[in-house]
């Protein structure tokens, strides 16, 4: 059973269980190009001639699904809506870790262009040191490999940008009247 398992696994690692269920239901209907004959054998072979018959359905039906998909147009979010978002997200969730703040890019780069933030040079310094402090006890608290990459994000200019933003907005967000 386990030189099945790992064939199933390394050979068609891209599909699910419901569409082996599918493949076997429908070649045992007839429904595929391939014997159903197994001879009281689960084998690799028997799976993988069941499996070769599916693939081809599978692809045909998967290119009938891409166009049908490609019609439904996804919601477009206002700005309003992405701020709205993010904040229920951060005022409704623990807030142990500003880091945690969703879309920080997009929602501080929206209320920025609105005049909603706006920041003394005190205050952003004040924002630089909390985030140096927070990244310092985090790296303190990693060993070996994670200490390493953790070491290395925090030389990303990117990577603290956007922690500087994440931990505004939560300070924002957390300072709005209701």
């Amino acid at each position: 059973m386990i030189v099945i398992e790992d064939f199933i696994r390394t050979s068609y690692p891209l599909f699910t269980v419901q569409e082996f269920r599918i493949a076997f239901k429908m070649a045992v209907q007839g429904k595929l190009d391939c014997t159903t004959e197994h001879y009281e054998k689960f084998s690799p072979k028997f799976i993988g001639q069941v499996m070769a018959a599916y693939t081809k359905k599978a692809i045909d039906v998967r290119k009938m699904i891409k166009p049908i998909l490609s019609e439904i147009e996804p919601p477009k979010l206002t700005d309003e809506d992405i701020v709205s978002f993010t904040q229920k997200e951060w005022l409704e969730t623990p807030k142990n870790d500003f880091n945690k703040v969703f879309n920080a890019d997009k929602v501080f780069a929206i209320l920025l262009k609105q005049g909603k933030l706006k920041f003394q040079p005190s205050e952003m310094l004040q924002i630089i040191n909390l985030v140096r402090e927070d990244n310092l006890l985090k790296l303190n608290k990693l060993y070996g490999q994670d200490a390493k990459e953790f070491s290395k994000k925090l030389k990303d200019d990117n990577f603290i940008d956007t922690q500087c933003k994440k931990l505004a907005l939560a300070k924002y967000f957390e300072n709005i009247p209701n």
